[in-house]
């Protein structure tokens, strides 16, 4: 019989893919979800959004979660999202960049805004043309794993890409399932409830 060929998706906050400000037994939560996942659809290499450059410089964290699922499970853990000097090639800005460029063209010189509006304002424009770049990025991590495809994959990513990189996968003729659209939504779409 041969083996189904399928993607897997979780949707996360990405607080829970590394050991940092969330409280571990969520973590370690997670963490038992996805060995349950690849046990279930024996799953062979675990992928996700994520870089071993953000986990160790921005994040300061020496623990990835997916890593661990795989290190336990004995199969292989992929890095996906492009690191700053994949960004640079792709032409990719950091969210930061973005932000900065937004205030410029507004002329606001301080990064310290009081006003609560105008702070939310600036972000939503920034986010907005953050997401004009998705397609970049979800076309980088289609690459980093399109020779794995040949075999179950589990990818995780943030929640707000589930939809964009199962459309992509599909286009390209995978067979996809998503097991999660947000894992826990319920905490992580209000941090209070986690005590952050």
């Amino acid at each position: 019989m041969r083996e189904p060929r399928m993607v897997y998706l979780i949707g996360v906050d990405h607080l829970v893919q590394y050991r940092g400000p969330l409280p571990e037994t969520i973590r370690e939560e997670f963490l038992s979800y996805i060995l349950d996942c690849c046990r279930t659809y024996r799953i062979r290499t675990i992928a996700e959004e994520f870089s071993e450059e953000a986990l160790r410089e921005v994040y300061h964290s020496d623990s990835d979660t997916a890593g661990e699922a795989a290190r336990i499970l004995g199969i292989e853990h992929r890095f996906c999202d492009p690191e700053e000097e994949d960004l640079r090639r792709l032409g990719i800005p950091y969210f930061a960049e973005i932000r900065d460029d937004v205030m410029k063209r507004r002329g606001i010189a301080t990064s310290f805004i009081l006003d609560n509006e105008l702070r939310a304002s600036i972000r939503r424009e920034t986010e907005q043309i953050a997401r004009t770049y998705w397609p970049l990025r979800e076309q980088f991590w289609y690459k980093r794993i399109q020779d794995a495809l040949t075999h179950p994959l589990l990818f995780i990513c943030g929640h707000e890409h589930v939809e964009g990189f199962t459309r992509l996968l599909e286009s390209r003729g995978h067979d996809c399932l998503i097991l999660s659209k947000w894992w826990r939504s319920e905490l992580f779409s209000n941090y209070e409830l986690i005590g952050l």
